[in-house]
């Protein structure tokens, strides 16, 4: 009985990732010649009422969240059919006017190019696979630099330091219920951080 949670937790989580998977190439094809019509933004809206799941947690929540915005005053108008292209975009890492390419990726990561408050006496979780070393050594490289490594991401900490070896499909790893958990705490408001792990050591190098 004591498993039967987490089993259901792990099936849950299954589901999840083959929703968002399935999320990722809708967008992908209605993203691709660059256009953006009523007909496409109702059949998104369809599915995401259809798989609720996948509202649960970013990228469907912010998905769910903008075509809501769109659709609220049944009219949409050329700024919020601009706007709502340009968020899919983003959304799938891809802008196929431009590049003549669909990148394979699940959804981009919005990366703070600089921090918004001081490294120095920061909480900081890290994910991911590290260029610089191993975990134990970039949280060394933390201390040092006076930040505080916690394990988990929650409220209290101010950034979540990605490593650069990093897979496109990250929203499938062990490492991106970490960045997912990130995502989702910008969407409630809490101002947490995301930087590349080149950008973060960038930082504590001018520190």
């Amino acid at each position: 009985m004591a498993q039967e949670p987490a089993i259901q937790s792990v099936l849950a989580h299954r589901q999840f990732v083959k929703s968002a998977q399935v999320l990722s190439g809708i967008i992908t094809g209605i993203v691709a010649d660059g256009q953006l019509h009523d007909m496409e933004i109702q059949m998104l809206s369809t599915w995401i009422s259809a798989n609720p799941e996948v509202a649960q947690s970013w990228p469907g929540s912010a998905v769910a969240r903008y075509l809501a915005e769109a659709m609220a005053d049944g009219v949409i108008t050329p700024e919020e059919r601009a706007h709502l292209l340009q968020t899919l975009q983003q959304l799938v890492g891809s802008d196929f006017a431009e590049s003549g390419a669909v990148e394979p990726e699940v959804a981009a990561l919005p990366f703070d190019e600089t921090a918004a408050t001081p490294l120095q006496n920061s909480r900081i979780c890290l994910t991911g696979e590290f260029v610089y070393g191993t975990r134990s050594a970039c949280e060394r490289l933390a201390e040092k630099a006076g930040c505080t490594p916690v394990a988990a991401v929650s409220k209290k900490v101010h950034y979540l330091i990605v490593g650069t070896n990093i897979s496109p499909q990250w929203v499938n790893t062990s490492y991106g219920t970490k960045i997912l958990r990130a995502m989702e705490l910008r969407e409630e408001g809490h101002q947490i951080g995301i930087l590349r792990e080149r950008d973060w050591l960038n930082l504590l190098q001018q520190s």
